[in-house]
């Protein structure tokens, strides 16, 4: 599938890559991602209003179109949901297939880690696309410094046969040595039946 931007590049599905964001390398790239689409682009947000202070705290994750740095998300990691904010693309390279790609590995990421709703806000324009995505409309639209926005919630689905991140069983070596691997990087397939431990215990 190619996508047409408006500038007159293309982006196949093929060339687009994403990964979580794990150097000092990857995450300037994140931060410059951010910074020539919204400070460059956008006058009414400042600085910091883009770089709150929630930047070493959250994963990012940075899509490649051919190796080059075109769009990240952030997400941040609440109790009992995924934050899924900060999702910005290079002009040159803004597409349904970039924004998808970003979507989807973002809400996989997700569900790896256990987390049954993701959150976000998105912009008027992009609601449908959310939507597409499993995403429904959670409230009415509220004005930010970021424009009006469209809180909007996904349910995502367990997955058994893909595996997931669940609470124990600790000390059994499998889950141990699973939840030290690299993040995103989970190999499932030793682990276990999961073992859902009580507040109690």
């Amino acid at each position: 599938m190619t996508t047409q931007i408006s500038n007159g590049s293309k982006v196949t599905s093929a060339s687009v890559t994403v990964k979580i964001a794990r150097t000092p390398d990857e995450f300037a790239m994140a931060m410059a991602v951010r910074a020539a689409v919204f400070l460059a682009e956008e006058d009414n947000i400042t600085y910091f209003d883009e770089f709150n202070g929630n930047d070493y705290v959250a994963t990012h994750l940075i899509a490649f179109v051919d190796g080059d740095p075109a769009g990240v998300i952030r997400v941040r990691w609440f109790a009992d949901f995924a934050l899924l904010e900060r999702v910005g693309i290079r002009k040159r390279y803004r597409s349904y297939q970039v924004l998808a790609s970003l979507a989807r590995a973002a809400l996989e990421l997700a569900r790896q880690k256990g987390f049954r709703i993701a959150a976000g806000r998105a912009r008027l324009e992009t609601v449908n696309f959310w939507k597409r995505f499993g995403g429904r409309q959670s409230g009415e639209a509220i004005s930010m410094y970021r424009g009006t926005l469209v809180p909007i919630v996904h349910d995502i689905p367990r997955r058994p046969d893909l595996g997931s991140i669940q609470a124990g069983p600790f000390g059994d070596p499998d889950f141990e040595s699973l939840i030290v691997q690299q993040e995103g990087n989970w190999d499932f397939s030793k682990l276990k039946a999961p073992v859902h431990l009580s507040a109690a215990e």
